[in-house]
């Protein structure tokens, strides 16, 4: 086995190690740890920062919760459990990736969070710069279709492939929790719903927060994207105790077969269980112009 030499040029420069500059690797530690320090130093101070804050972190969210949106609609759309702020009034803490969802839900930064900027108070950009968005995003319509609440929810057992499998639900309740803006090809659509998706059964199609418009009208067809309620009797009727967002792989008059990504699974689900089957409509159908 070849040993490594320790050896001092004759310049006197460094060391160096089988040939290997060590007074180099010396100057990158060294510079490494002062990045280290600099890191530390800056995460000490924020964390000191809030400590001195006397202000409770449950009002401080409130502070930049736009004017309009209830705790609920913020944690759906943040694709949060609804108890979040529950969970934060009472403890005066959260974590970090619970912030930043519901900071990134109503498109706050952490610095205009710190600074109590609410979202809608946001200085205006540049017109230059708010064309092409109010072009793409149609600022100038109404926020009136409602999004109905939904919720994480347990997991359903059906039959997918010959065996059980366990499938991602949601909750859903017939509270209005906010409003997204109606785009132009659903002026006479007043049937038209929304809702925020939780969970991350569908990624990369659909992520946690993101919302979906849903047609309670038109039948979807195969490889289209629903939402499926599933009904429970009870004493006086039934209720819709779950809701699946899925993507439809065949319906039959016994049947639906649906499937999710993540993780990959196909299953059935019997048609006495379903109370209701609705589309959830393209984004190439809602902004065509």
């Amino acid at each position: 086995m070849k040993a490594s030499i320790l050896k001092t040029s004759s310049s006197g420069e460094g060391m160096s190690m089988g040939g290997v500059d060590m007074s180099a690797c010396a100057d990158n530690a060294s510079d490494y740890c002062r990045q280290r320090s600099t890191e530390n130093n800056f995460m000490l101070s924020a964390i000191a920062d809030s400590m001195n804050d006397p202000t409770p972190l449950y009002e401080r969210l409130l502070a930049v919760k736009p004017v309009g949106l209830s705790e609920n609609g913020w944690a759906t759309r943040a694709g949060l459990n609804r108890g979040v702020f529950n969970n934060i009034r009472s403890r005066n803490a959260a974590n970090h990736a619970t912030i930043t969802k519901l900071l990134a839900a109503i498109g706050v930064t952490f610095g205009e969070f710190e600074a109590g900027v609410r979202a809608e108070e946001k200085d205006a950009p540049p017109a230059a710069v708010q064309a092409p968005r109010l072009a793409f995003r149609g600022d100038d319509r109404a926020r009136d279709v409602p999004v109905m609440g939904t919720a994480e929810c347990a997991e359903l057992e059906f039959t997918g492939e010959g065996a059980s499998v366990w499938v991602e639900t949601m909750m859903l309740d017939n509270e209005v929790v906010d409003h997204v803006r109606r785009p132009a090809s659903l002026d006479n659509r007043r049937d038209v719903y929304a809702i925020y998706f939780t969970g991350t059964s569908l990624e990369p199609r659909y992520e946690p927060g993101e919302v979906a418009y849903v047609d309670p009208k038109r039948t979807p067809k195969a490889r289209e994207y629903v939402v499926v309620q599933l009904r429970k009797p009870e004493d006086d009727g039934e209720r819709i105790y779950k809701v699946l967002a899925k993507r439809l792989v065949k319906a039959t008059p016994s049947y639906i077969e649906l499937e999710q990504f993540n993780p990959s699974i196909a299953f059935r689900v019997d048609r006495k269980d379903v109370a209701h089957m609705h589309r959830i409509i393209p984004w190439e159908e809602l902004v065509a112009f």
